[in-house]
């Protein structure tokens, strides 16, 4: 069973690059990296939720509210630096509003990030009025920048998981967050402070949420 997944990715690519021999050419594989840039740099953030137990189903609005006001500021008139800033301290403040009634009112992670999903949908529906934004070009030049041939998207979501991964096998912290996960009340018992990491995994999964809705 566990190698039943490689090997239906393997039969996967194999019936893909028999229908088409371009499937297997370095510019379709940067082409798809690209487009699913935003979804892994989402799933390296979940992955710090899922891994202390917990479930985080509010991202896609993080992403939309982010977007939203980000391109607010920008069709405003806004600096680059500062609609990206601002639109990574959305992504902290959400994350740090869902962690605030998981680790403080002790209600569960599925409720609360149910509840901020839908509310973050109405918020960025709100902001937008279900209208298209034309934005300024320094975002699209910035979406199409390369760096040594490689699109910036596909850099963006390496950068994001290497670090997760030092984070996750070379830091206390990394260690305390599967300890938390593993469990909690001997977690608790061992002086690991589980509020915190618990607190500290939903602002990472906002900030990568942000930055999944910057690319």
């Amino acid at each position: 069973l566990n190698q039943a997944s490689p090997i239906l990715f393997a039969l996967v690519l194999v019936v893909f690059g028999v229908m088409s021999p371009a499937f297997f050419s370095a510019a379709n594989a940067l082409n798809i990296l690209t487009q699913a840039s935003s979804t892994g740099i989402l799933a390296v953030g979940m992955t710090f939720v899922l891994l202390t137990a917990g479930v985080d189903l509010s991202v896609g609005s993080i992403m939309f509210v982010a977007a939203a006001i980000g391109g607010k500021l920008a069709v405003g008139g806004a600096p680059l630096s500062v609609v990206l800033a601002v639109m990574l301290g959305i992504g902290v403040l959400y994350g740090a509003l869902n962690a605030l009634f998981i680790t403080r009112l002790a209600i569960m992670a599925f409720i609360v990030t149910l509840a901020t999903r839908y509310f973050g949908r109405g918020l960025g529906l709100r902001i937008t009025e279900t209208r298209a934004m034309n934005l300024p070009e320094s975002f699209y030049e910035l979406g199409a920048a390369r760096v040594l041939g490689v699109p910036l998207p596909v850099l963006a979501v390496a950068a994001v998981a290497l670090a997760a991964h030092l984070i996750l096998t070379r830091t206390p912290f990394g260690r305390q967050i599967y300890a938390v996960g593993g469990d909690l009340d001997a977690a608790r018992k061992a002086g690991i402070p589980t509020r915190v990491i618990l607190f500290s995994v939903y602002v990472i999964c906002g900030f990568c949420a942000a930055i999944a809705g910057i690319v």
